[in-house]
């Protein structure tokens, strides 16, 4: 070869190895960024296809296949002769059969991903969700009062949503109101977990107190009902509760009102947890739950009780009040209020509020598989069957606010919020309170994101807490009924103590209309079309007076 040949050829081979460089370079880091884009799918993923569907899951699928896929595709053609050779062999049919397998297995993965959930729908787009907040609620209760709620519900009512039905307008109180005079009125608690782990009993009391303080004069029922599920009820009275007196359980405030004559009583639904029963319009006049045939695309069943009163009457949770004289039911005196506590779950789905609330409605037993259904959105779909409650309130007075921990919340652990919210739409509030209090309250107490799954992040639609409310939300829809989980669609109208020109600030121009207010008469007049006169009763104590001067000098230098 002349010394000419050579140098001609010199700088082929040299460009021969920079493009075998390049080219082992973009293997490697195709690889590379393939292997990372399936590991954070697995993790993502995990145990739950269905999060598969979700845009950064299928933008990582498409880059783990497309790094995987180029260069697997470039080799198999590059050496089809020798693959073909390979191929039968006895080690490279074993090859073929293992590939079989594992495409199956994923084939089938990917099948139960893509399977069809139940409904997907969005929140119509003129829909606005109404969400009431109460600051600074008192936790000492003014005998039969809790004055918190009481803000709560003229919060409502100057709003236009009223809590009496009644032919008398008041601030409270109108022809569309919630509660009629004669109503029976299921109210559900949470009562499965003891110390700060159930309804706070002081609200309870409270709440109670405002219905049968109906202006026309309550003539109706209160009932107190909770599914405590596997957990004994210990008859609704056990000794450590949610309340200023720990020994207060709802058993005693009912007692208490028993005692004063009125119809309220309580019932557990745990006690026939196990018994199946039909509807009485079928002539089944036992307690028991109703439970629909298994859904596949809720992998569980809905199920719901019917049950006697202490006073014979006969309810349906879907139907209404049964008359057994006229073999009719009347679904419009039976109103529903759901009470529920704000907390932590860390145990099994993130966030507890109204919607994981209506857990203690249904019956984990009777094959329902009702606890893993949640994730699938049967709660929702049970509002859908029942319809959703007339009433939320959820109690955000003592929270759980600790994101490994919950539901069970002991006194020591929980966090004082003094905090009420009420709403129709239990989404809402859901989606509103766990941003709003649940979330500022991990991070006062020192717990920062990524928070231990299943999470209560409500930004991350795969979190535990979204997946289930998400869900619950589509059935919700699905029934016909508005609900929303997009916080630009939410209003919320805050009632914060001392706040008196509703300006939603606390300073010297409260001042003015705080003399007016001790001024007014006794009766709870505003001081400002939008605002109330008790947001000047600053102690808590139901009035407005001398008293109430200290602690709103303190508030105004507070803020």
């Amino acid at each position: 070869m002349s010394a000419r040949d050579h140098h001609q050829r010199e700088p082929s081979h040299q460009g021969q190895r920079r493009r075998s460089f390049w080219g082992r370079w973009l293997m490697a880091n195709s690889l590379l960024s393939g292997a990372l884009a399936l590991a954070w799918l697995l993790l993502r993923s995990g145990t739950k296809p269905s999060r598969l569907a979700y845009p950064c899951q299928q933008a990582a699928f498409s880059t783990a296949a497309l790094a995987f896929g180029a260069p697997v595709v470039a080799t198999l053609y590059a050496a089809r002769q020798r693959l073909l050779a390979e191929l039968r062999r006895p080690l490279g049919i074993a090859a073929v059969g293992l590939v079989l397998f594992v495409s199956a297995g994923v084939w089938g993965y990917l099948a139960q991903a893509n399977a069809y959930r139940g409904p997907q729908l969005d929140p119509p787009r003129d829909y606005r969700a109404r969400l009431y907040h109460v600051t600074g609620c008192p936790q000492d209760p003014v005998g039969d009062r809790f004055i918190g709620v009481e803000r709560l519900l003229r919060l409502m009512g100057r709003d236009g949503l009223k809590f009496y039905q009644s032919a008398t307008p008041s601030i409270l109180a109108g022809p569309d109101g919630i509660i009629a005079s004669d109503d029976v009125v299921v109210l559900k608690i949470n009562y499965q977990w003891p110390e700060r782990g159930g309804t706070n009993t002081d609200l309870l009391r409270g709440l109670i107190h405002c219905i049968l303080d109906h202006p026309d004069g309550f003539t109706g029922e209160i009932v107190i009902g909770e599914n405590t599920q596997s957990v004994s009820d210990e008859s609704f009275n056990r000794a450590q509760n949610n309340a200023q007196d720990h020994g207060q359980s709802p058993q005693d405030v009912v007692d208490y009102y028993q005692g004063l004559g009125y119809q309220v009583c309580r019932k557990s639904w745990r006690s026939f947890r196990n018994t199946q029963v039909d509807e009485y319009s079928t002539g089944d006049m036992n307690d028991g739950y109703v439970v629909y045939p298994y859904d596949a695309q809720l992998h569980g069943c809905i199920s719901y009780p019917k049950f006697s009163t202490l006073y014979g009457t006969y309810i349906s949770l879907r139907d209404g009040i049964w008359n057994d004289g006229s073999g009719t039911y009347d679904r419009d005196r039976l109103k529903f209020i759901n009470a529920p506590l704000l907390k932590s779950h860390h145990a099994s789905y993130g966030a507890t509020a109204c919607v994981k609330h209506y857990m203690g409605v249904v019956t984990d037993g009777l094959g329902t598989n009702s606890h893993n259904a949640i994730g699938y959105g049967v709660l929702g779909a049970l509002m859908g069957e029942i319809r959703p409650a007339d009433l939320n309130i959820l109690d955000c007075i003592w929270i759980n606010a600790h994101p490994d921990d919950g539901p069970w919340t002991s006194y020591s652990a929980a966090t004082r919020r003094d905090e009420l919210i009420a709403s129709l739409d239990p989404v809402a509030a859901d989606i509103w309170a766990v941003k709003n209090i649940l979330v500022p309250g991990f991070y006062d107490n020192g717990y920062l994101p990524p928070w231990p799954e299943p999470s209560a992040d409500p930004d991350d639609p795969t979190s535990g807490f979204r997946v289930y409310l998400d869900n619950s939300l589509n059935w919700i829809l699905n029934a016909g009924y508005q609900a929303t989980n997009d916080l630009n669609q939410i209003d919320v109208l805050t009632a914060m103590l001392g706040d008196l020109n509703c300006d939603a600030v606390l300073n010297g121009f409260d001042i003015d209309a705080f003399v007016l207010a001790m001024d007014g008469p006794d009766q709870y007049y505003p001081v400002h079309p939008d605002c109330d006169h008790m947001l000047a009763d600053v102690n808590g104590d139901g009035e407005v007076n001398g008293f109430d001067i200290d602690p709103f000098v303190a508030l105004l230098s507070g803020a």
